[in-house]
């Protein structure tokens, strides 16, 4: 949380891998000459800043800024319904304490317990994200998943990318042909569907093979309308 006149950093809490200076954020966020303009014309309105590797969500509501760094799989929706409880809450709670406050933020470290509530400790907007497979692999893929869960593990999309450098044997397996010979599917889109192994996501597919995200959308759901292709769920 930032106060928007001084450009202090109120309170920050950090929860997954996502790291950045937060007396850097606020200092930028506040320099941005129309940040201040856009935001006075409303209050509450939602604005997200892509950082590549991360969104910056931001809340803003009568002179208290609230972001969040957020994974690029959370929902928006919900962080922004979260960000605007709290900046709610903290205005019930400090309202009269800004207008004279000198700038000791020890002030209002009793309002971090709300804040982890609230973000349930950085999980609240967390889904589940949706990988594409063949049918062709799922058996095998299960059967993996099954043998790293007895270990006490659980596959995590960190998992996906170290997987996809070093993939297991079973993904060579090859759809029959006639699915081209019989129109279904032409021989590009052949090719690239074998990359629906269970550690390629949409976006991962359409990255390594150089297409448009929208066309190998088309082509999932291609597939999916065959009946050769599942879904499976990593958190």
């Amino acid at each position: 949380m930032i106060d928007n006149s001084t450009g202090i950093c109120l309170i920050h809490r950090r929860y997954g891998s996502i790291e950045f200076n937060q007396d850097l954020v606020s200092g930028f966020l506040t320099a941005l000459k129309d940040f201040s303009i856009e935001f006075s014309k409303g209050s509450g309105e939602l604005k997200v800043i892509d950082m590549q590797v991360f969104y910056l969500l931001l809340v803003f509501k009568e002179g208290v800024l609230c972001t969040a760094a957020a994974d690029k799989n959370d929902d928006s929706k919900i962080t922004h319904k979260a960000l605007s409880d709290i900046i709610d809450k903290f205005h019930i709670e400090y309202g009269e304490v800004l207008k004279t406050w000198s700038g000791d933020v020890r002030l209002f470290h009793d309002f971090e317990s709300f804040i982890d509530d609230k973000l349930q400790n950085g999980k609240v907007a967390e889904i589940a994200l949706k990988i594409p497979i063949l049918k062709i692999y799922e058996k095998d893929f299960l059967k993996m998943r099954k043998q790293i869960s007895k270990k006490g593990l659980v596959l995590s999309e960190n998992d996906l990318h170290s997987v996809q450098n070093q993939k297991p044997a079973w993904t060579s397996k090859r759809l029959p042909t006639q699915v081209i010979t019989q129109g279904f599917l032409d021989k590009d889109s052949y090719s690239i569907a074998h990359f629906a192994d269970g550690f390629h996501t949409i976006s991962d597919i359409a990255e390594e093979v150089g297409k448009p995200k929208s066309e190998i959308e088309v082509i999932i759901d291609d597939l999916d309308d065959l009946g050769l292709l599942k879904f499976i769920e990593i958190k």
